[in-house]
């Protein structure tokens, strides 16, 4: 859960990554192209304006941000100063439109489930029951002896049996 997603890429990157790199491109509000320096800084250019073209094509996003693209050297420090400009320009443009605090509530419910996810996944793998059957259950699915639905199925309903009820004497 991020404010800003920047994606930091290199030239050169190959073509078995552009279908990665397209659905990350989708997230980013800034594309930098690292190490524009040297002999390099001819390619670094290509690959900003390749990927300032792609982000064109992609939907804008609904905060009203227009993602761009930049080139920058960590080494020398050229393009630094500017993609912090991008990072600031983003916040104050997010935050004046609503957009942020819009984010931020999101996040946090999002968050919330998660945790709740977490939970639920860490208290049944840890009931006694479960435990006593997982492994059994996830061999019968491997071995097609069950669906996995219906292993599923069957450790959720265990899980869900009541705890029998201890004895309270003198009630």
């Amino acid at each position: 859960m991020v404010d800003f997603f920047l994606l930091i890429t290199l030239t050169g990157a190959g073509d078995e990554l552009q279908g990665m790199k397209r659905g990350v491109m989708e997230l980013a509000d800034v594309v930098v192209i690292n190490k524009a320096d040297g002999a390099n800084l001819a390619a670094a250019e290509r690959a900003r304006i390749e990927a300032e073209n792609a982000l064109h094509y992609l939907p804008r996003p609904p905060n009203g941000w227009t993602p761009r693209a930049l080139t920058c050297s960590t080494q020398t420090g050229k393009g630094i100063a500017e993609l912090w400009k991008c990072v600031l320009e983003q916040t104050d443009l997010t935050k004046a439109n609503g957009w942020f605090s819009v984010t931020r509530r999101d996040q946090t419910r999002r968050w919330m489930h998660e945790i709740i996810e977490q939970g639920l996944r860490q208290r049944f793998e840890s009931h006694p029951a479960i435990r006593k059957r997982m492994e059994a259950l996830e061999q019968d699915v491997l071995e097609g002896r069950t669906t996995s639905f219906r292993a599923a199925r069957t450790l959720l309903e265990i899980y869900a049996e009541p705890k029998p009820a201890e004895s309270h004497s003198g009630d």
